[in-house]
C-alpha cells in the first residue's frame, strides 16, 4: 500500500459516545480493518478520530463506528478534515487523558453495565413471581371447580335416590291397598303374586344397586385421573421453578465473578498509570 493512495481524515462523533467504551469500539474495528491512527475524548463530550486509511476502507470504518449498541448511541458522524496521508500512524490506538478522568471513564462504563445487568435480573425476579401466582391461581380454580362439580354430584345423587325411594314408597301402598281388597277371595293367587312381586323387587333393586355402585366408581376414577394431572401438571411447574432459581443462581455467580475481574483490571490500570507518571516525573 503506497502513501499516496492514503488517505488522512479527521472525524467527530456526537451522541452517547464516551463512558460507555466506545472508543475500545472503535479501537477493535479499526484494528480489524487495518486503519491507522488514534481516538480521543473531547471536553464537548464527543469523540475525535484522526486515522489514514484507503478509500474504500475509510468509508467501510466510517459505517461500523456510526452504530447504536449496547449503550453505545452514535448521533452523528462527521468528516471535518481529509488531506493526503502523512505516513505518521503504525498502529490505531486510544489517547487517553488525566488518569482521574480514565478512571471515572471506566468506572462510569462499568457502572453502567452493571445496572443493566440489575435490571435484567429484577425483571426475571419478577417473571418468576408472576409465574408462581399465575400457578397458584390456577391450583385455586381447579380445586374451586372440583369441589363444585362434587358437589353437583352429590346433590343429583342424593335427589335421584330420593325420588326412587318416594316412588317405590307409594307403589308398595297402593299394591297393598290392592292386596288388601282382594285377600279374602284370592289367598292363593295373592300369595303367588306377592312372591314374584317380591322376586321382581328384589332383582329391581338389585339391578339399581348395581347401577349406583358402577357410577360412583366411575365418578371416583374421574377424580383420581383429575387429582393425577393435578400432581403432574404441578411436578413440571416445581421442575421449572428450580431451573430458573438455578439460573438465578449461576446468574449471580457470573455477575459477581464479572465485577471482581473488572475491579482487578481497574486496579492494574491505576498501577500502570501511576507507573507511567512516575517513569514522566523521572
Amino acid at each position: 500500500m503506497s502513501r499516496v493512495s492514503l488517505i488522512r481524515a479527521r472525524i467527530i462523533v456526537e451522541g452517547d459516545v464516551q463512558k460507555v467504551g466506545y472508543r475500545d469500539f472503535v479501537q477493535k474495528a479499526a484494528r480489524r480493518l487495518g486503519v491507522k491512527g488514534y481516538v480521543e475524548n473531547l471536553r464537548d463530550g464527543s469523540v475525535q478520530i484522526v486515522c489514514e486509511a484507503e478509500e474504500p476502507v475509510l468509508k467501510r470504518f466510517l459505517e461500523e463506528i456510526n452504530v447504536r449498541e449496547g449503550f453505545i448511541m452514535v448521533e452523528n458522524v462527521r468528516i471535518l478534515e481529509r488531506t493526503e496521508a502523512r505516513g505518521e500512524f503504525e498502529l490505531f490506538e486510544i489517547k487517553y487523558g488525566r488518569l482521574e478522568e480514565e478512571l471515572g471513564d471506566r468506572l462510569g462504563t462499568a457502572v453502567a453495565y452493571a445496572a443493566a445487568m440489575h435490571r435484567d435480573v429484577k425483571e426475571m425476579r419478577g417473571d418468576m413471581k408472576n409465574m408462581h401466582e399465575d400457578l397458584k391461581g390456577a391450583i385455586t380454580n381447579m380445586h374451586i371447580d372440583l369441589k363444585e362439580t362434587i358437589k353437583d354430584m352429590h346433590a343429583d345423587l342424593k335427589g335421584t335416590i330420593k325420588d326412587m325411594h318416594s316412588d317405590l314408597k307409594e307403589t308398595i301402598k297402593d299394591m297393598h291397598s290392592d292386596l288388601k281388597e282382594t285377600v279374602t277371595n284370592m289367598h292363593v293367587d295373592l300369595k303367588e303374586t306377592v312372591k314374584d312381586m317380591h322376586a321382581d323387587l328384589k332383582g329391581s333393586i338389585g339391578d339399581m344397586h348395581s347401577d349406583l355402585k358402577e357410577g360412583i366408581n366411575g365418578v371416583q376414577s374421574e377424580i383420581s385421573g383429575m387429582r393425577r394431572e393435578v400432581n403432574e401438571r404441578f411436578e413440571e411447574m416445581a421442575k421449572r421453578y428450580d431451573a430458573i432459581s438455578a439460573e438465578l443462581v449461576r446468574t449471580r455467580e457470573e455477575l459477581t465473578r464479572a465485577v471482581d475481574g473488572l475491579l482487578k483490571l481497574i486496579e492494574e490500570f491505576i498501577r500502570e498509570r501511576r507507573e507511567e507518571e512516575r517513569r514522566r516525573r523521572k
